[in-house]
């Protein structure tokens, strides 16, 4: 597989849950963890845990098992469940679905449960041999075999007396008496990613838990079904590999979830691991339940306090509140672990990222401005702004009819729109004028929706997607973008219209374009930020952010109306911290004419007066000294006063 990835990952070493009887209890993190890549600038999603999943996540089946049925129809999810999650009667299994699409699922699965009961295959020619109870132990097991042109494992428990507890499944080449959690192909296959985003394993989207006593808990069953994975089964994997994880808190947990959850990180995840920790998932998208659910909660907070700091200016528009609510939450997460791990750890070791909508810098501006307003800097308490850049068909997305060569032409003219580069800068320059970073919790080719699915799989699969998606990221780097969170790993059925997201196809295939660029992405640095207004140098006034060349006669004309109140922003990159002088080059026809210019949200000039020259003769204004950082700043002009008015021709910064 990858060419800086060599070793196998084994079972030896795991910090995870050890089952005893009914109860489990999680053994202390590693103190020495395996060497990881050290590329920090391109990590990945994993997708939801589901029977019909193609990647194998779990040694034991029954963690992606769906909700328990009845014994002939195990998929209708009716058994009567106790208070601790298991069955109170007979019921059925659904186990697995698709086996045949991808290797490694034939051969002998070793059942084992509390109890005694009869075992049969439903809806499946999957043999259940070797059937034995142990009175003494009161522990029953049996192998179950599934050939290779078996699809699906569905298991019937009847005769179950007081009923079944425990069960297992394990998976064929494990050890059934002391099985590692997770299957050794899923752990080679993620290792090459230092990072790794568990939204899906969580099941943020229409997440409905509120408290701690409500979440996921190892003992019970049914991960693919409820609350997502336990919280200790994600620290099981980054104790065992050293990763670092990208964790979403659901949309309406309360104050004491978020404590439970940091002091269970602090006790339990190894030292080295970082925590990336959001707020929900697409708060900002009305197609997902926490949507609503977080303006909801905004608007309901001003009903019961007037005073309350979401309105702090007067302003109570469902929408705005809706958006530095989310802001709002984030910063309590982080004041939270903050309490929990010490400042210290903030921003390094605990790294509270907002998402937003990368082509709406606003859904994130309304936030970092309730902050900046209310609390002050958004750097103390947030890490990064977090967009998803994805590349996609454009306008051609649900196209019928389409070749190979049309989709990947499409998608190339998507990563090269110059649209596109306009907004990923203006969000840049948000980030940077907060001090904050810029990252992707998502990203890669969208071929979502209907229409040419067999072009789309063969685009994915053709050499030419490996050397998109290297452009794109080369692009993404180039422009200043930071960590990219691949959207996603594993492998997955690419033959629907839900979009060929996943790396592979099959985890036994190693070589397919998207995991070649992965690999070549991760096996060197990425490439430099290249800004267009580098300093010292000098720079046109229509290179303000977002405007891209060629420029536009509206462009252009906005420079010449530039009234009280007007903002523009400019993306310098100098190579090093320091202080340097700016010429700004005008012309105005009357004094009177001022400006308010800052960097980095600090201001340097309250009101600089731009020289009276003349219309038509643009001549340079006294210089102004500012401090820059190494990389990207953020120049921010603001029309103060006007007299006449007054157009901007360039700058130049030495």
């Amino acid at each position: 597989m990858s060419r800086f990835l060599i070793r196998l990952l084994t079972p030896i070493g795991l910090s995870l849950l050890i089952s005893c009887g009914g109860s489990s209890t999680l053994v202390s993190p590693l103190s020495t963890l395996p060497v990881l890549p050290v590329a920090e600038h391109l990590g990945a999603n994993l997708q939801t845990i589901q029977d019909w999943s193609f990647t194998p996540v779990y040694v034991d089946l029954m963690h992606q098992a769906r909700k328990f049925g009845s014994p002939q129809a195990p998929w209708d999810e009716a058994a009567k469940l106790g208070s601790d999650g298991w069955p109170t009667g007979d019921f059925g299994a659904l186990l697995l679905i698709g086996a045949t699409k991808y290797a490694g699922n034939a051969g002998i699965y070793k059942l084992s449960f509390t109890g005694n009961a009869k075992v049969a295959g439903v809806a499946s020619s999957a043999k259940v041999i070797n059937l034995s109870y142990d009175a003494a132990a009161n522990r029953s097991s049996a192998d179950v075999v599934m050939a290779a042109n078996e699809d699906q494992l569905m298991l019937a428990f009847t005769e179950t007396g007081p009923g079944i507890k425990n069960v297992k499944v394990i998976r064929p080449g494990y050890d059934a008496s002391n099985p590692p959690l997770f299957t050794t192909a899923f752990l080679n296959h993620i290792a090459r990613f230092k990072t790794l985003r568990f939204m899906d394993w969580l099941r943020t989207n229409n997440n409905p838990v509120t408290s701690w006593d409500t979440r996921a808990s190892p003992e019970k069953t049914h991960y693919a079904s409820n609350a997502g994975v336990p919280w200790e089964h994600i620290i099981a994997l980054a104790n065992q590999t050293g990763q670092d994880i990208w964790i979403n808190i659901p949309v309406a947990a309360d104050d004491d979830y978020v404590l439970q959850l940091a002091k269970l990180l602090k006790s339990s995840l190894n030292s080295e691991s970082k925590v990336y920790i959001e707020y929900s998932n697409e708060i900002w998208n009305g197609g997902f339940g926490q949507y609503n659910t977080n303006r909801a909660l905004a608007v309901a907070q001003v009903q019961a306090n007037p005073a309350s700091k979401l309105a702090y200016d007067g302003q109570s528009t469902p929408a705005l509140l809706a958006f530095r609510h989310v802001a709002k939450r984030l910063k309590e997460f982080s004041d939270t672990f903050r309490s929990v791990y010490g400042d210290a750890a903030m921003m390094n070791t605990i790294r509270p990222v907002l998402g937003f909508q990368v082509v709406q810098a606003m859904t994130a501006k309304l936030g970092l401005d309730f902050i900046a307003a209310v609390y002050g800097p958004p750097a103390r308490y947030f890490y990064a702004i977090a967009g998803a850049p994805y590349f996609d068909l454009g306008d051609q997305q649900t196209a019928e009819g389409l070749t190979t060569d049309q989709v990947l032409q499409a998608m190339r003219d998507s990563i090269q729109r110059t649209s596109i580069v306009g907004l990923l800068e203006a969000d840049l320059a948000l980030a940077t004028w907060h001090g904050l970073k810029f990252v992707a919790y998502e990203g890669g080719p969208a071929t979502f929706g209907p229409g040419s699915l067999a072009a789309k799989k063969a685009a994915n699969l053709d050499p030419r997607m490996q050397e998109l998606c290297v452009d794109y990221l080369s692009r993404w780097y180039r422009q200043g973008g930071g960590m990219l969170m691949w959207f996603m790993a594993g492998a997955g059925n690419w033959d629907t219209q839900y979009g060929a997201w996943e790396l592979t196809t099959d985890l036994t295939l190693t070589d397919t374009p998207k995991i070649k660029c992965m690999d070549t992405v991760l096996g060197a640095p990425p490439s430099p930020p290249s800004g267009r207004n580098q300093v010292p140098g000098a720079f046109d006034a229509l290179a303000f952010v977002g405007n891209q060349a060629p420029y536009s006669t509206d462009s252009v004309l906005r420079l010449r109306y530039l009234h009280p109140g007007a903002v523009l922003e400019y993306l310098v990159q100098a190579p090093a911290s320091g202080t340097y002088s700016l010429v700004i080059r005008s012309e105005a026809a009357q004094a009177g004419n001022s400006i308010e210019l800052a960097v980095n949200s600090a201001v340097v000039s309250a009101a600089f007066e731009l020289a009276k020259t003349g219309w038509g003769a643009p001549g340079d204004n006294l210089p102004v000294t500012l401090n820059l950082e190494k990389g990207f700043n953020t120049l921010r002009l603001t029309t103060k006063t006007e007299n006449q008015g007054f157009i901007l021709s360039g700058f130049r910064v030495y």
